[in-house]
């Protein structure tokens, strides 16, 4: 399989991967949650889990493109390739079971007001000059906590993650099918990572900054 394009792409990639995973400890790792009781520490454990299983699907899947970078040399290892999807597939459904999960507790315990308020003052625009961060991704978390919609925002988290796994369920179809790997597909695949994972990063970064 030819692919001189897919290299320059994941060579780029890879690179702000890392940068990426250096920050992504804390990526969704909000300890001090905003709802009332005890749900706060409860939501904070299952938010680190969540956040665990992401980073550990991320890692796979770059595993599997990595199948598919030496398949030039003597063709796909379709096994190889196919357990490195099977494996970040199943993570990222466990991140989002986990999600569904804090959603459920949060919506049952409700918001901590004074923590609400605070994410309703939040200046997130010179937040994200502040820290160079991208305004376009700020924008997105913004329309959510600006509002103190943190379920909200949690449930888009979750359709981020639903979307991560319909691609890898779909690259895991054309692997058993035999069908040809798509670059445009595996482009994709490596954009949804990156989107996730700096949609919650960002958020993270604001719960710990209020």
């Amino acid at each position: 399989m030819k692919t001189k394009s897919l290299k320059l792409v994941m060579g780029i990639v890879l690179v702000f991967f890392t940068i990426l995973c250096l920050n992504a400890v804390i990526a969704m790792n909000d300890p001090v949650a905003p709802f009332q009781g005890n749900t706060s520490a409860q939501v904070g454990d299952l938010i680190t889990e969540s956040a665990s299983e992401l980073l550990q699907s991320a890692s796979e899947a770059f595993l599997f493109l990595n199948e598919v970078e030496i398949a030039e040399k003597s063709g796909l290892n379709v096994s190889a390739a196919l357990q490195r999807v099977d494996m970040a597939l199943g993570r990222v459904e466990q991140a989002r079971r986990l999600f569904k999960d804090i959603i459920s507790l949060g919506n049952e315990a409700g918001y901590e007001e004074k923590r609400i308020a605070k994410l309703k003052n939040f200046s997130y625009d010179s937040f994200a000059r502040e820290n160079g961060l991208s305004m376009e991704t700020m924008k997105d978390i913004s329309i959510y906590l600006e509002r103190g919609n943190v379920l909200g925002f949690y449930r888009r988290h979750v359709r981020n993650l639903q979307i991560l796994q319909d691609t890898l369920d779909g690259i895991k179809g054309d692997l058993l099918a035999g069908r040809q790997l798509q670059h445009q597909v595996l482009w994709s695949l490596l954009q949804q990572y990156d989107k996730t994972m700096m949609f919650g990063n960002y958020a993270s970064m604001v719960f710990y900054k209020i």
